[in-house]
């Protein structure tokens, strides 16, 4: 009888010591949702897992840990939810049970958040009685009850500050009492603690997150035992492998590894190494894991279906914008093509007429010199009676130095030398007859504006005046009084010095 004592006291006592009232797990980065039900759904998959993991392989009745777990989420991310049951069996002493989490996420900004979760559950307690060797087989406490069962409680929260992550959970919330016998001396109770797990880690999003390295810190701990840290770094290629490590307080080191076998299934390892005083004669631990995603993250599908509002957004944004571009060319082409029709009509104009005028002079001269008996022709004039004026030279009196200000230009000294002071815009009454050198020619006198705002800007002095006849509005340089005068200045850009087009206007 004193055996059977001593031998529950041993090892519910050195169950106790260790925290195992919680199944001990190396792979809980990736089924963190296990002892803390706010994880549940958090990372928009649907999925189901499958550990099992065996501790201190070298001693006898060491113990044995299964889970299977399910894991995901509403459509909206807003909600999440998990389940999962599990064995957990140390020698004679085992639990089972399973839970349930409901999660809920409040999603401040795009990378803020909080997430709030409580999990029910029933777990079963059993000693193997059988299992137990004793003198006196027929001691009536081998025939007590040693199978009841309890339900409990488990509470978390998890706070998202970009790639930070702070959580914290209260497994075992509400610590019940477990009564095996009352039947022999008195009853045989064991009494679940209240245990508190507290987390932290930190993501380093690396080529555009397709890889990210985790440094972490987790924290366990309950009324009677000295909290356990874990403290590691994990590194996860999203698309191949995962590989981390982890230093375990009094405990051990411990090495993960996975694979990402395909786009849904992942396989991973870990292996504990003990580092207390009785390490190599308990034997190490290892762990399997073994996950199946359904489809694609709903969390990666609402980034993907965001980007692409995002990009039809700007479709058709681009789309407006070519619209107005087509409607502005196409106002601009109807402007340059009455523009170059008015060109092509007075340069045809201007060509009659001074063919009709060289004809006359030609005809005048031809009978003056039949008249002279063959003499010379007009003495000292041009032989063809045409007066040309071009530009003029710079030992004029009227030199580019002494050039007057054009109050109608915007009182600006024209950067365009070499030119009677008269001629140019400002100095001349705009719109009157003759030949105007322009610039620009527009269906709006705002935009008529805008262009002589920019030569301004240059030093060129210019003026505006609307043709009554097609009401354009027409920004011109220079005013002469012939089309040879003003073609020259067109042609050579006013001797260089003008590198824009430019066009004649007939007045």
């Amino acid at each position: 009888m004193k055996k059977l004592f001593v031998l529950s006291a041993v090892v519910l006592g050195g169950w106790t010591a260790q925290a195992q009232q919680l199944p001990l797990i190396s792979n809980y980065l990736n089924t963190a949702y296990l002892f803390n039900p706010a994880y549940s759904g958090i990372e928009g998959k649907t999925e189901i897992s499958v550990l099992n993991r065996r501790q201190w392989t070298d001693i006898q009745g060491a113990p044995e840990t299964q889970f299977m777990a399910f894991n995901g989420n509403r459509d909206d991310l807003k909600f999440g939810y998990s389940g999962y049951a599990f064995n957990d069996q140390t020698d004679i002493v085992a639990r089972s049970g399973f839970y349930g989490s409901y999660a809920w996420h409040v999603k401040f900004t795009d990378k803020n958040s909080l997430s709030l979760g409580l999990g029910a559950g029933y777990v079963n307690n059993n000693i193997n009685v059988a299992g137990i060797r004793v003198p006196d087989e027929l001691d009536p406490v081998l025939f007590s009850a040693m199978n009841t069962g309890k339900f409990d409680l488990n509470f978390g929260f998890n706070l998202q500050f970009g790639d930070f992550s702070f959580g914290a959970a209260v497994p075992n919330l509400l610590a019940p009492k477990v009564d095996f016998s009352d039947n022999y001396l008195g009853p045989m109770q064991y009494h679940y603690m209240r245990h508190y797990v507290v987390n932290t880690q930190y993501d380093v999003q690396l080529q555009k997150g397709l890889m990210t390295l985790s440094p972490f810190v987790t924290v366990r701990a309950n009324e009677v035992t000295i909290p356990q840290v874990d403290a590691g770094l994990m590194f996860n290629h999203k698309e191949y492998f995962y590989i981390g490590a982890a230093y375990r307080s009094s405990y051990a080191v411990t090495a993960n590894t996975g694979l990402h076998l395909t786009e849904n299934i992942t396989m991973g390892y870990a292996y504990d190494f003990s580092l207390n005083t009785y390490g190599f004669a308990l034997g190490n631990s290892h762990e399997f894991m073994l996950r199946y995603t359904f489809g694609e993250s709903k969390k990666d599908k609402r980034l993907e279906n965001e980007l692409k509002k995002l990009k039809d957004r700007q479709r058709r944004s681009t789309e407006d914008l070519e619209d107005l571009l087509n409607d502005r060319l196409d106002e601009f082409k109807d402007e340059i093509s009455a523009q170059q029709k008015e060109m092509f009509d007075a340069e045809k104009d201007a060509m009659k007429g001074e063919l009709t005028e060289a004809a006359a002079q030609a005809a005048a001269d031809a009978s003056a010199s039949n008249g002279q008996n063959g003499g010379a022709m007009g003495g000292n004039g041009s032989g063809n009676g045409m007066n040309i004026r071009l530009p003029n030279s710079g030992n004029d009196n009227n030199s580019a130095s002494n050039f007057p200000t054009t109050p109608q230009g915007g009182n600006v000294k024209s950067n365009i030398k070499g030119y009677d002071p008269n001629q140019y815009a400002g100095n001349v009454q705009a719109g009157s007859s003759g030949y105007y050198v322009t610039a620009g020619v527009f269906g709006s006198s705002n935009n008529a504006a805008k262009l002589q705002n920019k030569l301004k800007q240059q030093g060129i002095a210019s003026d505006i005046f609307q043709d009554p006849k097609n009401n354009m509005y027409y920004v011109f340089l220079l005013k002469f009084d012939n089309y040879e005068a003003a073609k020259y200045a067109q042609e050579t850009g006013f001797n260089g010095q003008y590198n824009g087009k430019l066009w004649i206007k007939v007045m």
